[in-house]
């Protein structure tokens, strides 16, 4: 019975915890096409939720096996301290980006939350953890360099070349592709990000792996359409303002890098790949220096880069007082 109210209260955490990054996610799927002013910030939250459900659901297993049982051994995790530890550690900074209105690297806190653990116990797999890190900075810098090249030097040969069609036909093509891509990133999300929450608590229930993959999948989605428009409208508007063929350039390009990594179950940042690729193109069309000097990236800069590595020394110490109190 006991075994059963312990399960049943960590699967609850996750569930929350998947509500949380769904939110996270849902805005900046979205951003683009929020930016470009395709539609109302609830139609796009409403979009990417069902999307982020289904990917979730449907492609979600690889990184969740990836986080619950890769990194650390998973009867190392299924205990019951470590178990408290990862979820603690990965919801506080959480709640922190959501109290600030800040894409954060969900899948750096919760990787990095298993690697304190870890660390603690002598049992992390360093090979796959550096070949995770590897692909942490794979992923924004590609999808970096694609917006900056694009906006350098192929937008506008392709609306030079657009605009020998009829205006009106052009612009209804793009509007149909803004929304099909950016329902293609969303579910590129789901599956790579419904790990975050659920792929520790997996590794204790092993009979009920389907129904609590399914579960989180289904609070990954609520998540997306209840929190993330609060986040979509900074993200889509405070960085840089996208056209329809950028938008969808974007989403196109960043959703089959998020799906390549989920299919090789590699769990990666959806938030700074995506915020990466805006960053690009707001270099190449404003220059370097106007595009840093927004206060609101300086914040993005500091959740990726300084808060990940503070989010490992919080789990390394809570690992200790857990194993403290447990003698």
């Amino acid at each position: 019975m006991i075994w059963i109210d312990i399960n049943f209260a960590f699967v609850t955490f996750a569930l929350a915890l998947a509500s949380l990054i769904g939110g996270e996610n849902g805005s900046t799927t979205m951003a683009p096409s929020h930016s470009a002013g395709i539609l109302t910030p609830r139609k796009l939250t409403i979009i990417s939720g069902l999307a982020i459900f289904l990917g979730a659901l449907l492609l979600g297993k690889e990184v969740a096996t990836t986080i619950g049982k890769k990194l650390t051994p998973p009867q190392i995790l299924a205990q019951d301290k470590y178990t408290l530890v990862y979820y603690i550690n990965a919801t506080f900074y959480l709640l922190l980006a959501v109290l600030f209105r800040v894409p954060i690297a969900t899948t750096h806190m919760a990787t990095l939350s298993v690697v304190s653990i870890g660390l603690y116990t002598g049992t992390l797999n360093t090979q796959k953890f550096f070949h995770i890190l590897r692909w942490w900075l794979f992923t924004p810098t590609a999808a970096f360099l694609c917006g900056f090249l694009f906006e350098k030097f192929l937008y506008f040969r392709v609306v030079n070349f657009a605009s020998r069609f009829d205006a009106e036909i052009i612009r209804k093509f793009l509007k149909i592709g803004v929304v099909a891509t950016g329902t293609y990133f969303a579910f590129s999300a789901g599956s790579n990000n419904l790990a975050n929450s659920v792929g520790v608590v997996v590794v204790r229930t092993p009979d009920f792996e389907s129904k609590v993959l399914t579960l989180g999948a289904s609070f990954f989605g609520i998540g997306a359409l209840m929190l993330s428009p609060r986040i979509l409208k900074a993200v889509g508007k405070k960085i840089v303002e996208l056209g329809l063929l950028r938008a969808s350039f974007l989403q196109l390009m960043e959703g089959t890098i998020i799906l390549s990594a989920s299919i090789l179950g590699i769990p990666v940042s959806i938030n700074e790949t995506i915020v990466g690729g805006m960053i690009g193109i707001a270099c190449a069309r404003d220059g370097f220096k106007k595009t840093f000097s927004k206060s609101y990236l300086l914040q993005i800069v500091f959740f990726w880069f300084v808060i990940p590595w503070i989010a490992l020394s919080t789990g390394l110490a809570l690992c200790w007082i857990f194993n403290s109190f447990s003698k």
